[in-house]
């Protein structure tokens, strides 16, 4: 598991501290993921994916869907 975003290493680091998350957050830079997953913008949408181990996208919403809900698409 991992955040990616457009912002720098920085800002990364202070927003990973506050939020106490326990996996890394990479740079998107030039926004290159963003595009490829539609949430290329003015404003970053956050958006949360879970991407099985064969590539395909088993869940997807943009906002702060609950962890459980994310997790059970997994099953």
């Amino acid at each position: 598991m991992f955040g990616i975003s457009p912002q720098g290493e920085g800002s990364h680091a202070k927003f990973r501290a506050n939020h106490k998350f326990p996996f890394p957050l990479l740079v998107d830079q030039g926004q290159k993921v963003g595009e490829m997953y539609q949430t290329r913008g003015l404003i970053v949408k956050r958006t949360v994916y879970l991407i099985g181990p064969d590539g395909i996208i088993r869940f997807a919403r943009r906002g702060k869907p609950e962890p459980a809900e994310v997790l059970a698409a997994a099953v």
